[in-house]
């Protein structure tokens, strides 16, 4: 252990580098506003403070995991980046805009600091990481990246990380989108979604993540973790990316669309499966493969 890392916001995934941190043996300080999350991370063994410029009081390294940029802006204002001294470290494990991204890492060099975007994504195996930056800054925080990512990948310079995770996140957008939509186009058609199944599994058509989700939207099991919202900010933060480069994104916008309305008219808890909502509600078909 080389350095004192200060960890603010302890969601799900802060939650989670929070436990890798510890069991890696790194010195961890953290924040969030949520009183059980502090708890929660103080249970797992890491440095509990009550702000967000305590935490980072005396730490090399800074890491924000936020939901969204707004309040890594808010963050950051609130006394958190005045904490980290000339010679420290910022990463932002948030998923943000690429161009706040490259704003944040000419602040930084303004005050003497090294800045990172390294946003994260779940995979089979856990977290992995899209590492934007210079090629020896990224290295010299392999301590953190190894401790708390099961994969990371240096995609390049300052907010390549975030186009990176945008991508990942547009891909499997579009993927559960589609899956969502045949299975409400097979349940009004009478298909018989076992036999479906079996059916695709030997194609090309097939994937890992039609394997995963297909299931859980017959059962029209959506959890409670608010993983679509954060999908449908990161969408449009991709849209938003889009029109800064000229790129044409018209699946992501209508993708967008369908997120909004499925949220809107239901729980803003849902993970991503809720989608066959939006292609099921007209006439109430049960996913069983007989139309009501």
């Amino acid at each position: 252990m080389s350095a004192t890392y200060a960890l603010i916001g302890l969601g799900n995934v802060g939650s989670d580098l929070t436990t890798a941190a510890v069991a890696a043996g790194l010195d961890l300080h953290v924040y969030d506003i949520d009183p059980e999350a502090r708890e929660r991370a103080g249970r797992a063994g890491a440095v509990v403070h009550e702000s967000a410029a305590a935490a980072v009081d005396g730490a090399a390294t800074l890491v924000l995991s936020l939901p969204n940029a707004e309040v890594v802006e808010a963050v950051l204002a609130d006394g958190a980046l005045d904490a980290l001294r000339p010679g420290g470290t910022l990463i932002d494990m948030s998923t943000n805009l690429p161009a706040n991204a490259v704003a944040l890492a000419a602040t930084g060099r303004e005050r003497g600091l090294t800045v990172l975007d390294a946003p994260v994504s779940y995979g089979p195996e856990g977290l992995v990481a899209f590492v934007g930056g210079p090629p020896a800054d990224v290295t010299a925080q392999q301590e953190w990246l190894d401790a708390v990512v099961t994969q990371w990948t240096h995609v390049g310079a300052h907010g390549q990380g975030q186009y990176a995770k945008l991508v990942q996140n547009i891909l499997s957008g579009v993927q559960m989108g589609v899956i969502a939509e045949v299975l409400g186009f097979a349940s009004r058609a009478g298909t018989d979604l076992d036999a479906l199944a079996t059916a695709l599994r030997p194609t090309g058509a097939h994937s890992r993540m039609l394997e995963r989700t297909m299931p859980a939207m017959r059962a029209r099991t959506y959890g409670s973790a608010g993983t679509m919202a954060l999908h449908a900010k990161d969408m449009g933060y991709a849209l938003r990316a889009a029109e800064t480069i000229d790129a044409r994104m018209p699946f992501t916008q209508t993708l967008l669309t369908v997120f909004r309305e499925t949220l809107a008219a239901g729980d803003p808890r849902w993970g991503q499966t809720a989608l066959i909502e939006w292609f099921l509600e007209q006439g109430q078909v049960a996913t069983d493969g007989d139309p009501r």
